[in-house]
């Protein structure tokens, strides 16, 4: 059976294995000199697999996507009003911590799940957007209603886009993404993306709130350029540090635009089967529909996340599908994976299983 990694849910690369994550730094500390030099090895080629702008800075954070957005959030907001939109599980968080937790005066944009939120941004404030939303399947296709004049920051959870499809990085400020979704990765690390926008507003402009060491990006009075060469705020897991780059060594031998056609394969397919399927509907209309990663759909008659989880035991018995109920504050429904990890050839597997579960 390929190994499958439950908290994403995403499933590993074809191919990994235990085995080639024998890497010389493993024993050693994330300090010691080969260590440093695989963390900075490791920003460099996510920099250059996701085609970042060179001006643009890179640095492995703490707390995953999660870590990453708050990050941006509590470092970056706070000079000028925010608009926010809300169209899933994550972005309602990133609204609710905006306005509650930093109190900072917010226009929150909101939708219901499975629709994209009235695409409105003034360019006198600041921004924050999920661009593609895992509990939804929903995805913004079109930047173009960012303007490039703006005065105001854009930062952007990717989570569910980075590696599945191209990212218009020069649109966005601030990009938080995660090695779990894409890649299949270990869990706990983080990644985000700086522009130069982003790194000269960190040295002339300081939050009135505390922030937590962990979410801090200035070391003392200056921003901490450290972290973009390797100098993690925490101490990383140097084990991840192997996975991915196991999953990297994967992921560069098709580049980053066979990832994105196998990601937009695994999508086409996997919707116009639910489309085509008597008793199931796809959450997201197909000119919104994330180009890669996440495909949700409900189960005609099923109201209830208990009646979802039932029907997914017999697939999760027979070893055709983990972890396939969509998140718990997302509606009751169905989330599949559908990112460059996955084999088409599994989620035919998957339908299958599926509707003999279905016709049963």
């Amino acid at each position: 059976m390929r190994p499958f990694f439950s908290s994403g849910p995403c499933v590993k690369h074809l191919g990994w294995s235990l085995e080639k994550l024998e890497k010389p730094y493993l024993h050693r500390s994330h300090r010691s000199d080969v260590g440093k030099l695989h963390l900075k090895s490791i920003i460099d080629r996510q920099k250059n697999l996701l085609n970042i702008p060179d001006d643009y800075k890179l640095a492995i954070v703490p707390g995953s996507a999660t870590g990453a957005v708050e990050m941006a959030m509590w470092c970056l907001l706070g000079s000028r009003p925010v608009d926010v939109h809300v169209m899933d599980v994550f972005s309602l968080i990133w609204a609710d911590d905006i306005k509650n937790q930093l109190k900072i005066d917010a226009n929150i944009f909101e939708a219901e799940y499975g629709t994209l939120p009235q695409l409105n941004h003034n360019p006198d404030n600041d921004l924050v957007i999920t661009l593609s939303a895992t509990t939804t399947g929903v995805a913004y296709k079109d930047t173009d209603w960012i303007k490039d004049d703006r005065k105001g920051l854009v930062i952007v959870d990717a989570t569910a886009a980075a590696y599945c499809f191209d990212i218009p990085f020069h649109k966005f400020d601030a990009v938080a993404f995660s090695w779990q979704k894409g890649l299949g990765g270990e869990a706990a690390h983080g990644m985000l993306a700086l522009s130069p926008k982003a790194l000269e507003h960190l040295e002339n402009y300081r939050p009135s709130w505390p922030i937590p060491r962990v979410f801090s990006l200035w070391s003392g009075d200056k921003v901490n350029l450290g972290i973009f060469d390797g100098l993690t705020l925490n101490t990383p897991s140097m084990l991840a540090l192997a996975d991915v780059e196991s999953a990297l060594d994967w992921a560069e031998s098709s580049g980053s635009a066979g990832l994105y056609a196998k990601s937009a394969v695994n999508v086409k397919f996997l919707y116009d089967w639910v489309l085509n399927t008597k008793g199931l509907t796809p959450m997201a209309d197909w000119s919104i529909q994330s180009p890669g990663g996440a495909v949700c759909f409900y189960v005609e008659g099923f109201t209830s996340f208990e009646q979802y989880r039932e029907f997914a035991k017999p697939l999760a018995s027979s070893g055709q599908a983990f972890d396939i109920v969509n998140h718990a504050n997302s509606k009751p429904s169905f989330r599949i994976w559908c990112g460059p990890t996955v084999e088409l050839g599994d989620l035919k597997s998957f339908t299958e299983s599926f509707e003999k579960v279905f016709d049963s």
